[in-house]
């Protein structure tokens, strides 16, 4: 049996690198035994509060993001902490070595349906500073909340995937993850149909023609609206997610962030052979212009990704 901090010594030289990573699985074992108890204890529900996305805050976002908080507070190697739930990026008293960018709990509008949730992370280090692409990442990752706890880590090399055991213990259950580059499954909200723009038009229609259209082979489409969920399900078994660009979040720069969420998943898709891309240009190397910045997100097989793009390339 392998452990995360069997793991982890044969990954990397740096213990405060690893060290930072057992901090964020720790908050993670600490969130899940409060999702299992949330409905008993009434923890479900709105705070009456908005975050700094204009979202409104369930009670277990704010609980999830003091969990991880208190976790990396108490880690000498966190200098810097940058949080979905918090306005400004908080510098901790310990003043270490590293930048931890999370989202605490993505997905949490799924908590009232039972449905897998997670909390999404990104290690950078202090020196190049707040806003550095995700090619610079150190490690990255996020944790599943659903019927098994998932830990899903990458650092350099390959993505792997560890469970949590009955003793709250990290066991390596997948070593090296592996997304197809073919797929026969798409991830996007339809409901936007009518905002999206011709490439993600083009491309969806092209998969709903089936084994008449160009791709020549029959589709189906999942979507769970909890990106932890939707992303697993690719690393898994293939796919490709979708949240692009369209009409309505043009203004804002798209829908999701790009320092705790689109990084870190690219990251580890990135890591498992698959493809990343804004549809113009690979998430990994925009360069962030603000901590809580927006964009669109292609991610997957890298053939399906490939496809996007080569719409997006037509005009």
């Amino acid at each position: 049996m392998t452990t995360l901090l069997d793991w982890l010594r044969a990954q990397t030289d740096d213990a405060d690198l690893g060290s930072v990573i057992v901090s964020m699985a720790a908050s993670g074992v600490e969130i899940a035994s409060v999702l299992r108890q949330a409905a008993i204890k009434g923890q479900i529900g709105v705070v009456g509060a908005v975050n700094v996305q204009g979202e409104a805050q369930k009670a277990l976002d704010v609980i999830s993001n003091d969990i991880v908080l208190n976790q990396l507070g108490q880690n000498p190697a966190v200098g810097i902490l940058i949080s979905e739930e918090m306005d400004e990026a908080v510098e901790m008293a310990n003043q270490g070595r590293f930048i931890v960018a999370t989202d605490p709990l993505d997905g949490s509008s799924n908590l009232d349906v039972n449905v897998t949730v997670g909390t999404i992370f990104s290690v950078l280090g202090v020196a190049g500073g707040l806003l550095q692409p995700g090619r610079a990442q150190l490690a990255a990752g996020y944790i599943a909340y659903g019927p098994a706890i998932n830990l899903v880590l990458r650092i350099s090399g390959d993505v792997a995937v560890f469970t949590l055991d009955d003793a709250d213990q990290w066991v390596l259950t997948q070593a090296k993850t592996s997304v197809p580059d073919s797929t026969a499954e798409y991830a996007i909200n339809t409901a936007r149909d009518r905002f999206w723009d011709a490439a993600t038009t083009g491309y969806v229609r092209e998969n709903v023609a089936g084994e008449t259209g160009p791709a020549g082979k029959r589709y189906n489409m999942r979507w769970v609206g909890s990106m932890v969920a939707d992303v697993h399900r690719i690393l898994m078994r293939g796919g490709i997610f979708l949240y692009p660009l369209d009409s309505e979040t043009r203004a804002k720069g798209g829908r999701l962030r790009l320092l705790y969420e689109a990084n870190p998943m690219a990251w580890l898709i990135e890591g498992a052979g698959g493809r990343a891309t804004t549809g113009r240009e690979s998430l990994l190397e925009v360069v962030p212009t603000g901590i809580h910045q927006r964009i669109p997100v292609i991610l997957g097989s890298s053939e399906e990704v490939k496809r996007v793009e080569a719409w997006y390339a037509r005009g």
